[in-house]
């Protein structure tokens, strides 16, 4: 009996007595190269791709809630621990008779200039109010209360805008940065409570700090009760159209590690409020700094100066 020949190779028989030989042979050689060649690694499984990290918020951002909203505050260390690790470099860039454009709140790490236009123009309007106070004090000793005063920048600008000055400088911050005045300058005054509005002054400076009151307004009047000739409100963020409205800073590239909240000071209101408080407006500066916060009434936002005498 004749072996049995499987079908599947009775039909490989068939298609190979079907095809020509060169035909054949081309397939032969093809599948004899498929059979040699090296089956295909399975591609690298890759982890999938890390979420992108959530966009930084903005500096300034409008509170319509206003002071209702939490904020670290002024009263934090790390404040305290920016303006020491840059005061090196601000008596620096105020010693000898360079300009005076120097601005101590640079971003972390920068050193601190001296030809900041901006800065210079806050300075000299400063070194006004203060030669009006030394002219009416007859050329004499002058007494300031720098209010939100920090460790004494205003105290190191004064001495350097009018050389010889008797100057009896009075600075009032939170405890932190009081604190951190005495350390640094001895032989100024430092206060951390407001015991030091119970008496009068040549002049107080309110730079920068109006702002950061909740209850503006009071604080104005009080500062105003203190100054004996002249209050010298400046670097005040102010609203020429609508009414005032609070903001927040995130003060985090200038190495303060917080945030905190802050007024747009209606102008007309300011000085109805001052007005009120028995005061009466000497000039008016405009100052070349602005905010700008993304949804706020009044954007962008400038900055100004008001020198207020005593009726």
């Amino acid at each position: 009996m004749s072996e049995r020949i499987p079908p599947a190779v009775r039909a490989r028989l068939v298609v190979k007595g079907l095809t020509p030989p060169y035909l054949w042979a081309l397939l032969k050689g093809t599948k004899d190269r498929l059979r040699g060649a090296p089956r295909p690694e399975p591609e690298e499984q890759l982890p999938p791709p890390e979420p992108a990290p959530p966009p930084e918020p903005p500096e300034w951002e409008y509170v319509p809630e206003g002071f209702a909203r939490p904020a670290g505050g002024w009263d934090v260390e790390a404040v305290a621990r920016a303006y020491r690790e840059k005061w090196p470099g601000f008596l620096a860039a105020v010693e000898g008779p360079g300009p005076l454009g120097v601005n101590h709140e640079v971003p972390a790490g920068e050193p601190v200039p001296r030809d900041d236009l901006t800065a210079q123009q806050a300075i000299l309007s400063f070194g006004y109010a203060l030669a009006l106070t030394v002219a009416a004090r007859g050329g004499g000793g002058v007494s300031m209360l720098d209010w939100g005063g920090g460790p004494g920048h205003y105290a190191v600008f004064a001495r350097a805008l009018v050389p010889g000055l008797e100057l009896e400088y009075h600075s009032k911050d939170v405890p932190t940065l009081a604190a951190l005045g005495r350390e640094l300058l001895p032989d100024e005054t430092f206060h951390s409570d407001d015991a030091c509005l119970d008496r009068r002054y040549d002049l107080v400076l309110a730079s920068a700090s109006l702002q950061y009151s909740e209850d503006w307004a009071e604080t104005l009047a009080r500062l105003a009760g203190a100054a004996e000739r002249y209050l010298y409100v400046t670097r005040l963020p102010v609203a020429v159209r609508v009414e005032s409205f609070v903001v927040m800073q995130r003060a985090h590239r200038y190495g303060y590690d917080t945030e905190y909240l802050g007024w747009v000071v209606n102008r007309e209101q300011l000085i109805e409020r001052a007005r009120a408080a028995g005061l009466e407006l000497v000039r008016e500066v405009l100052l070349p700094a602005w905010l700008s916060a993304e949804g706020a009434p009044e954007a962008p936002t400038d900055h100004r100066g008001f020198l207020f005498a005593r009726r």
